[in-house]
């Protein structure tokens, strides 16, 4: 049932080639920075609305996904955008947003446009109107944007110590997640120390992703006695995390770990 289902809500694809065209030329035009050539495609009776919503330049875009309704002849799409949005402390943030807009067929073509006011509805994002996805910022942005403190306070390790052996190979990770809403940069740096390797698996996390800090060490001498203590660096964010490298000495013969002593 599920797959007929699915079925039936697909569009005839003259029908869903009609649309794209219509959507790429909408958004191409905002990629641009030619707000009259998007002008061309919205309904008459949403022009005034149009003119109204303010103008957002984006660096590029992507159709995410199309849902049908009323036999083909309405349709609300889903994009999903490249832009920067100016965090107080921080510059600018690239992010990528996914914005909604409705669409209709009339007179043989598709048309974007809005729903009245009174369809007007609060979202956690603030006020949001069906359609306007794409030019409303209250619709894509928090009403009042985070602090660079609190900015900070999303960029997060899963534990602060990597425990290595001081007498035998071994290995320990650190994870890093970026909670903010755009991309950070993450770089290591810390003292030298012969026999230790450390490194990020995915130095540029976007929003919601993750990434390994991974310390191996190859005995080549004796290991220190104190903790190493290292830093991860996350831009834009000017934010420093310490991380500290703790060498567990084992004593001879016994198999009982002595704390390195800080």
């Amino acid at each position: 049932m599920g797959q007929a289902l699915e079925l039936l809500e697909q569009a005839p694809p003259h029908i869903d080639q009609a649309l794209r065209e219509r959507v790429r030329l909408f958004y191409q035009a905002h990629v641009d920075g030619k707000f009259r050539m998007a002008d061309t495609v919205v309904h008459e009776d949403s022009k005034d609305a149009f003119f109204a919503a303010e103008k957002r330049r984006y660096k590029s875009f992507e159709i995410l996904k199309i849902q049908y309704s009323e036999n083909f002849t309405r349709a609300r799409v889903t994009v999903v955008v490249d832009s920067e949005f100016q965090m107080p402390g921080a510059g600018q943030i690239p992010v990528k947003i996914p914005l909604t807009s409705l669409w209709k067929y009339d007179q043989g073509q598709w048309w974007w446009y809005v729903e009245p006011p009174e369809k007007t509805q609060e979202t956690p994002f603030g006020l949001m109107r069906p359609g306007m996805g794409s030019e409303q910022t209250a619709s894509v942005f928090p009403r009042q944007l985070p602090s660079p403190e609190e900015l900070r306070k999303q960029v997060q390790i899963d534990k602060s110590q990597a425990r290595l052996k001081a007498n035998s190979d071994s290995e320990d990770r650190i994870v890093v997640t970026n909670r903010t809403p755009g991309l950070v940069k993450v770089s290591l740096h810390g003292p030298k120390l012969p026999g230790l390797e450390a490194s990020i698996d995915k130095p540029n996390l976007q929003a919601g992703e993750q990434a390994t800090i991974s310390f191996r060490y190859r005995p080549s001498g004796e290991a220190p006695k104190r903790a190493l203590r290292v830093e991860l660096q996350i831009e834009p964010l000017e934010l420093l995390i310490p991380v500290e490298v703790v060498f567990e000495h084992t004593e001879a013969g016994q198999g009982t770990s002595l704390p390195s002593p800080k």
